[in-house]
């Protein structure tokens, strides 16, 4: 439960401050940690998070599905080194982050800033 609460913290913060600022260290999901991605779970906790609309949910599961997919197909071809997996894998969050972020609302990107930032403030450094 832990991991995926941080798998959607870890989303929201690319979400929330463009796909360029994602890097691994903000997004474990995207190293071969083998950290379950599970595109309900995720959906639900922006959802419990944010209170996305029914029309929200129904325009990000399908992103977060793919997204999945995605993934389960980088991390099966055998061609590809750790890092390759790593960098594509990073670029697929980074478009879909990029594709849900246009469906928030302006106070739904506000409330991400401000968890983003109480976060930033509690963490250790």
């Amino acid at each position: 439960m832990k991991a995926i609460l941080f798998t959607v913290l870890a989303s929201l913060t690319c979400i929330a401050f463009g796909a360029d600022s994602c890097s691994t260290s903000e997004c474990p999901q995207q190293t071969n940690q083998q950290v379950p991605y599970d595109p309900t779970a995720i959906l639900q906790g922006m959802t419990a998070k944010l209170k996305l609309s029914a029309s929200q949910q129904d325009g990000i599961k399908p992103i977060l599905i793919a997204e999945a997919d995605k993934r389960k197909s980088i991390q099966a071809d055998t061609t590809l080194s750790d890092k390759q997996k790593h960098d594509q894998i990073g670029v697929i969050h980074r478009a879909a982050c990029q594709q849900i972020k246009v469906l928030f609302t302006a106070d739904q990107l506000a409330q991400i800033d401000r968890d983003q930032n109480h976060q930033s403030q509690t963490s250790p450094q």
